[in-house]
């Protein structure tokens, strides 16, 4: 089924893409530190075993068990063994006694290098053991990016909220049959077909709201496709996106993206 429905394009690895960067990064394979996987889906692992044994793989709660081994020693796995041969995978537990456990806002989190400037959150419901990450860009003042994996598909689920209010108009869908018109509630609720756990899930989904919310957090989702052609890149970086307003450019664009997809069906 996977075959017949589902195109996967995927030109190079992430490996080599950092090989052959001629910008002035300067990051190499080699200079990976650990891999951390949002979750184990195979659109979010690409391909480990193309980075050196010194990469440490970091995955959040149960993955390990639940995912390894894989194919080909597990035929019915649907990742790799070669995904973790040779190399150390840590995997985190949120235990409140583990170093550098923090909360941030209602999830429990780790601070990763112990000085405030990368956190993993706990984010479970989308699948087993999944996790997001919070990066600091900038300090005084202090400002994040978010990066939300697969805790939901569209934007639309997260906004608006009574913390996020839509502004007038903006959000006006006749795709939905909550038309923005009270401002504060969601335009989309999430599917649960996409959970593997739907009440965690959807408890995750309202403590990324409270993030959201927050002028100083830009909360990016794996599969927000507005994004495209709005944000920066790579090799490019997003560190100063609230001085160029990115969170305020593309919060509501989805907004339009239903209303063109209502245009075209008529």
């Amino acid at each position: 089924m996977v075959k017949k429905q589902t195109t996967i394009l995927n030109p190079r690895n992430i490996s080599d893409i950092l090989d052959s960067d001629t910008s002035s990064l300067g990051v190499r394979s080699a200079d990976i530190e650990a891999i951390i996987l949002s979750h184990a889906h195979f659109d979010h692992v690409g391909d480990p075993s193309t980075f050196p044994p010194s990469t440490n793989l970091v995955v959040g709660p149960g993955i390990r068990d639940s995912h390894w081994p894989g194919y080909p020693i597990n035929p019915a796995a649907i990742n790799l063994d070669s995904d973790i041969q040779g190399r150390h995978v840590r995997e985190i537990t949120f235990d409140k006694t583990e170093m550098g456990a923090v909360t941030i806002g209602s999830f429990d989190a780790l601070d990763y290098f112990g000085d405030g400037s990368f956190y993993l959150l706990n984010c479970p419901g989308h699948s087993v053991g999944h996790i997001c990450a919070l990066a600091r860009v900038t300090v005084s003042p202090d400002s994040f990016v978010f990066m939300g994996g697969d805790s939901c598909h569209h934007p639309g689920v997260l906004r608006p909220t009574k913390y996020l209010p839509c502004p007038s108009q903006s959000c006006h869908s006749r795709l939905s049959d909550r038309s923005c018109e009270s401002k504060s509630e969601s335009v989309f609720t999430l599917s649960p077909v996409l959970t593997s756990d739907y009440d965690t899930a959807l408890k995750t989904v309202d403590n990324i709201k409270e993030l959201d919310a927050s002028d100083d957090v830009f909360v990016i989702l794996a599969h927000d496709s507005t994004l495209r052609g709005n944000v920066d890149f790579y090799p490019s970086t997003i560190n100063d996106w609230k001085a160029k307003g990115y969170d305020m450019n593309t919060r509501w664009l989805f907004c339009k993206e239903l209303e063109n997809a209502q245009e075209s069906s008529k």
